[in-house]
C-alpha cells in the first residue's frame, strides 16, 4: 500500500485507540446523527473535550458535520471505516501468508 493509505490508516487507528474517542464515536454511529451539544449531555466529559475528540474523528475522515442553525450535527462516514477495514484484513493476510511460509 502507498504511503498516502498508511497514513490514513494511522489517523484512524490513533483516532480510535483513544477509550473516550472510541465512546464518542460508537455514540454517533448508535444515534445515526446527533448534535454536539447532545454527545456532551450524554458524556462524562467537559464539552470543550467532546469538541476536541470531534475535531480528530472529523480530521480522521471517520466524521462528518453539518450546521444548522447554532447547532452542529454529527454522523459517521461509514465508508472511512470501511477503508480501513480493508486494509486492516489484508494486513492480517499477508501476515498469515508469512507465518505459514516461516512454519515451513
Amino acid at each position: 500500500m502507498d504511503s498516502t493509505a498508511e497514513l490514513r490508516v494511522l489517523r484512524i487507528a490513533r483516532a480510535l485507540g483513544d477509550p473516550t474517542r472510541f465512546l464518542i464515536y460508537k455514540h454517533i454511529i448508535d444515534a445515526g446523527e446527533i448534535r454536539c451539544g447532545d454527545i456532551s449531555l450524554d458524556s462524562p466529559v467537559r464539552a470543550s473535550t467532546v469538541s476536541h475528540h470531534l475535531k480528530v474523528l472529523s480530521g480522521a475522515g471517520l466524521v462528518c458535520s453539518r450546521r444548522e442553525g447554532q447547532g452542529v450535527y454529527y454522523k459517521a462516514l461509514p465508508s472511512c471505516l470501511d477503508g480501513y477495514l480493508r486494509y486492516m484484513r489484508d494486513f492480517e493476510r499477508k501476515g498469515s501468508i508469512q507465518q505459514s511460509s516461516h512454519a515451513r
